[in-house]
């Protein structure tokens, strides 16, 4: 089904208002205006969402010159003390400019019509209180680890429980539901390595095990022992600088990408793009454009053993694995780029494309 939903713009390229997600300010920095009004990174130069920031985009907000607003679910409420330790902690004497943005970006959207779009890339698949308003006003709330049944995001959140029969059947339930979307991380660069076919291990592997998450340190142990049996098995024993990380994922014929604190991981986009075939344990979540078991990736079960055999059987047939990393090489570069989420994004809240176009809503 073509939407075609005009905006401020017409046919032009779509203008964007981005706070703190920085996917539309990395996507299509030239019709992005960005703004920070969260922790803040390091070594970031971008302007904070202070007063005269805030009136002078309200002011453009109102008169048309955005055609969507897009704004992260942050993790704490603007009210809570964590938040005000962290804006000590990261501003320093701009402390209260930052504590001003932080509540002017989550007030907003209470003084404008414009279209909002909630991205929430948190590691936790629940969703906060705090954040109830963003969603009632938002077109969609984009979450990267949705869960399969979307409404345990509500886990002791609105209901002192799992939510029941009785508050589900609720309007404003039902109306919350209908706006969450699954997105994926993707991955935030471009790799610094290229594909090659001239593989040198089995199985790579680089990260944090004890205590990230039992998956991994229930696994290592596993994947380690196929060494024993004849596999090459490139795990590191110390961290890598970034290229040469990029080098040695490109060289191994899989890769294994485990969940850590949440299920979805910048590991199984960077294999499928360097051309080696991720092996994830099976998904927790609901998402889009998911990789295909046995054409772009293989998934095992975590229990004991399933890893080992999801790696045995993965490497029995070169060709086939060989045809795979090209088929998830593909299917990366055309759905998992920074500029395809982000077509996804509008594609899904406007009905149209980053450059102003009709677009097909799937």
């Amino acid at each position: 089904m073509t939407v075609d939903i005009a905006g401020a713009s017409g046919g032009s390229k779509l203008r964007i208002l981005d706070i703190n997600t920085r996917l539309f300010l990395n996507a299509a920095p030239d019709q992005t205006d960005f703004f920070w009004a969260a922790r803040k990174p390091g070594g970031s130069q971008a302007p904070l969402f202070g007063p005269r920031a805030f009136f002078r985009t309200l002011e453009k907000l109102r008169d048309g010159d955005y055609d969507l607003v897009v704004v992260d679910g942050p993790t704490l409420p603007a009210w809570h003390p964590r938040t005000w330790l962290t804006a000590l902690r990261d501003y320093h004497v701009r402390a209260p400019k930052a504590l001003f943005a932080i509540a002017a970006a989550r007030l907003m959207h209470r003084f404008h019509d414009v279209p909002v779009a909630v991205i929430d890339i948190n590691d936790s698949f629940g969703i906060g209180a705090h954040n109830f308003g963003l969603i009632d006003r938002c077109h969609s709330y984009f979450k990267r680890e949705l869960t399969a049944d979307k409404w345990q995001v509500f886990f002791k959140s609105s209901h002192w429980d799992l939510p029941g029969r009785r508050w589900r059947l609720k309007k404003s339930s039902q109306r919350r539901i209908r706006k969450l979307r699954p997105i994926h991380l993707g991955y935030p660069r471009k790799p610094t390595a290229e594909p090659t076919t001239m593989k040198t291990s089995d199985v790579f592997f680089a990260g944090d095990t004890h205590p990230n998450s039992t998956v991994r340190s229930d696994g290592i142990e596993e994947l380690l022992a196929l060494r024993n049996e004849g596999y090459v098995i490139d795990v590191p024993d110390s961290p890598l600088d970034r290229n040469t990380f990029y080098q040695r994922l490109a060289s191994a014929r899989l890769a294994w990408s485990p969940m850590g604190y949440g299920w979805d991981c910048y590991r199984h986009y960077e294999a499928s793009e360097l051309g080696t075939v991720p092996v994830m344990n099976y998904p927790t979540i609901y998402q889009h454009k998911p990789f295909r078991n046995g054409e772009h990736c293989f998934y095992y079960s975590p229990e004991p053993g399933g890893l080992s055999r999801a790696v045995r059987g993965a490497l029995q047939d070169p060709d086939r694995l060989a045809g795979m990393a090209i088929a998830a090489r593909a299917y990366t570069l055309e759905h998992h780029t920074l500029r395809a989420r982000a077509e996804y994004v509008v594609a899904t809240v406007l009905g149209r494309s980053l450059d102003g176009a009709p677009a097909r809503v799937e």
